[in-house]
């Protein structure tokens, strides 16, 4: 887990400004494990996210694809943050017909941190190239990922295409599938995804 992370917040768009979505987690350990990370309940989070997003986009044409959305969030009942982002992250990919498997990292049980760890799963699951998100690529490349393995990296420094946003003048990119929901709904979604 990282503080200031996109672990547990997210991007909306309230009023034309990029607002957070937070959910609360309890104190632990700066190197608590996602896995380990538990949630805070001593408010009622789910309510008052649900809340703000189906205000900020009451008007949106696909309101009821977000009302979809927050109902299975506020069914869920997760201790773990790692829990809710998969069960929300797979519920999402199966509303847009994505298929992948998914595989856990604890369950490969290597006991390494950061790169060391990646470069394991990857050998373990004969991968061939890695494809990491931008905002890994400082530590990777100080943890030397290029010289301590074959396997090809790709760092992939993601640029959204712009779609329709509501009373929006000019597009505000990396904000949530939230948002990409409630402006374009679920098919919608589907293809701006495949025209990646």
């Amino acid at each position: 887990f990282s503080k200031n992370s996109w672990n547990n917040r997210n991007l909306i768009l309230l009023k034309n400004k990029k607002i957070w979505m937070t959910v609360p987690l309890k104190k632990s350990k700066l190197n608590t494990n996602l896995n380990h990370k538990k949630i805070d309940y001593k408010t009622n989070w789910k309510k008052k996210i649900t809340n703000l997003v189906m205000q900020s986009y009451a008007k949106h044409p696909f309101k009821h694809n977000l009302k979809e959305l927050f109902d299975f969030i506020n069914d869920l009942n997760c201790d773990v943050l790692s829990d809710l982002n998969i069960l929300i992250i797979k519920f999402i990919s199966d509303k847009l017909k994505i298929e992948s498997k998914f595989s856990l990292s604890s369950n490969f049980n290597i006991d390494k941190k950061r790169t060391d760890k990646i470069i394991g799963i990857l050998e373990t699951t004969k991968a061939t190239e890695y494809i990491s998100p931008f905002g890994a690529k400082d530590y990777l490349t100080d943890d030397e990922f290029k010289k301590k393995t074959n396997i090809k990296l790709i760092i992939n420094n993601f640029i959204p295409k712009s779609y329709n946003q509501l009373n929006s003048s000019q597009f505000v990119s990396h904000l949530s599938m939230v948002d990409v929901i409630g402006n374009i709904g679920w098919d919608g979604a589907k293809n701006y995804i495949g025209e990646e």
